[in-house]
C-alpha cells in the first residue's frame, strides 16, 4: 500500500513503548520518592556486594544478581543513577563493595574493571528493557548479555597486570555456570515483582 512504513519501521516506532516497574511507580510523585529509590538500590547492592565467597583475585558474589533485578525493574535512567551513587558512595569510605571494600583504591584494584561492567551492565538491560519489556526469553538474553559485558571487561581488566590466561582463570571461568544460575533467578525475581509493582 502506498505510503505505508515498512515492517522494520513500525517495529522500531512501537519498540519503545515499555515503561520500567519502579518508573511508572515514581511516575509523578515527589523528587523525594525517587532519591529513596536510589539509595535503597544502592544499598541493596550493598547487600548483595558482602554476600560472598572469597575468592583470587575476584570474589563471587550476588552482586550481578541484584544488579539485573535492579536494572531490570528501574530502566535506563534510575539504574545508571543507582549504580552510580552505590560506586560514589565506595569512592567516599563506605563499605559497600565486596568484603566491605571501599575508597578509591578498591575501584582501580582488580575488580575495576567488574565495577565498570556494573555501569555498563546497568545501561545496557535498562535500555533493553524499554524495548522488549518483561517477556521471558528477551529478559533473559538481555540479562546474559549483560553478564558477559561484566566479565569481558573484569577480564580486559585484570590481563593488564595478570595476563589474559590468568585473568580468564581466575576472573572469568569460575563464574560462569553462576552467571547462569543468577540470569535465571534475576529474571524470575524481574517478573514477579514487576507484576507486583505495577498492580499497586
Amino acid at each position: 500500500m502506498a505510503g505505508a512504513e515498512p515492517l522494520w519501521i513500525m517495529e522500531l516506532t512501537t519498540a519503545a513503548t515499555f515503561k520500567a516497574p519502579l518508573d511508572a511507580l515514581l511516575a509523578g510523585r515527589a523528587l523525594a520518592w525517587r532519591v529513596g529509590a536510589v539509595l535503597a538500590g544502592s544499598w541493596l547492592l550493598a547487600a548483595a556486594s558482602w554476600a560472598e565467597v572469597p575468592m583470587y583475585p575476584v570474589p563471587m558474589t550476588l552482586q550481578t544478581y541484584a544488579l539485573l533485578v535492579i536494572a531490570g525493574l528501574s530502566g535506563l535512567r534510575l539504574s545508571l543513577e543507582i549504580v552510580f551513587v552505590w560506586l560514589a558512595q565506595a569512592a567516599m569510605g563506605l563499605p559497600v563493595l565486596a568484603g566491605g571494600a571501599s575508597g578509591l583504591e578498591a575501584l582501580v584494584g582488580p575488580t575495576g574493571g567488574y565495577l565498570l561492567g556494573f555501569l555498563a551492565a546497568a545501561g545496557l538491560v535498562g535500555w533493553l528493557a524499554a524495548r522488549t519489556g518483561r517477556a521471558w526469553l528477551p529478559l533473559t538474553a538481555s540479562f546474559l548479555l549483560a553478564h558477559a559485558v561484566i566479565l569481558l571487561l573484569g577480564f580486559a581488566w585484570l590481563a593488564s597486570g595478570l595476563g589474559a590466561k590468568a585473568a580468564f582463570v581466575g576472573g572469568v571461568a569460575p563464574f560462569l555456570v553462576g552467571a547462569f544460575l543468577k540470569t535465571l533467578l534475576a529474571v524470575a525475581t524481574v517478573k514477579l515483582a514487576g507484576d507486583r509493582i505495577l498492580t499497586r
